[in-house]
């Protein structure tokens, strides 16, 4: 499958809701899992803002990439986040995907003293 490299250097991406598991069948209920690793998947939600314009985005992160301390509004970052197009008999559309999410660290700040 075709992926796409995101940079999201120039971007604040801030988390709206906690993680949840990702369902891969409504009817069934059933957890969506890795096809490889057999782990689990889940939903991060979040805000992406470029140039001061916000949208809302669900990224896909296994479950051992989820980081334990993630609040809504927290700034976050995607580390080997990709995009992926695709396209069924209903649609087509781009999902996404990252290796883990985790709070964003702080930019040092100065305290302007040389």
């Amino acid at each position: 499958m075709r992926q796409i490299p995101v940079d999201t250097s120039a971007m604040t991406v801030m988390l709206i809701q906690a993680p949840e598991p990702k369902i891969k069948n409504r009817d069934t209920g059933e957890i969506a899992t890795d096809r490889t690793s057999g782990k689990t998947l889940f939903n991060v939600n979040v805000a992406v803002i470029v140039d001061g314009r916000p949208d809302a985005v669900t990224i896909v992160v296994a479950e051992d990439g989820v980081q334990p301390d993630l609040f809504p509004g927290a700034p976050v970052s995607l580390p080997g986040l990709v995009a992926r197009p695709w396209e069924n008999d209903f649609g087509h559309g781009i999902s996404y995907r990252a290796n883990s999410v985790a709070v964003a660290q702080a930019p040092a700040m100065s305290n302007g003293k040389g």
